[in-house]
């Protein structure tokens, strides 16, 4: 039993990061793509992020985010902050980010492997 719902878990987490390698979700500059985040920042700021995604491991539901390609979160908490993305609460989260503090979760949680 316990394998089958780890399949189905990574099957379901697999389905949510899907959105994260869709470019053309959210139109950014090259500008705002190419802001160089600062870790120790992201690593300040992430603590309202650990509360749900967790560093190992996940919650049903909720996506590991850890490791993640850094443009790839930066594009899909743009795509929260301009509401194409449909979570109240990441876009909540998302509009109180900068995209200086976008950039700096972004280089925060890419590092974490």
């Amino acid at each position: 039993m316990l394998k089958y719902l780890l399949i189905i878990s990574t099957v379901l987490i697999f389905g949510l990061f899907s959105g994260f390698v869709n470019s053309d979700e959210v139109e950014l500059s090259a500008e705002i793509l190419n802001l160089e985040g600062d870790p120790e920042y992201g690593e300040y700021l992430a603590s309202d992020c650990k509360t749900c995604h967790k560093v190992k491991g996940s919650s049903p539901g909720v996506p590991l985010i850890s490791g993640v390609d850094r443009k790839d979160l930066m594009i899909a908490l743009h795509a929260y902050k301009q509401k194409i993305r449909k979570n109240p609460v990441m876009q909540m989260m998302a509009n109180r980010l900068s995209n200086e503090d976008i950039a700096a979760l972004a280089i925060y949680f890419e590092g974490l492997k």
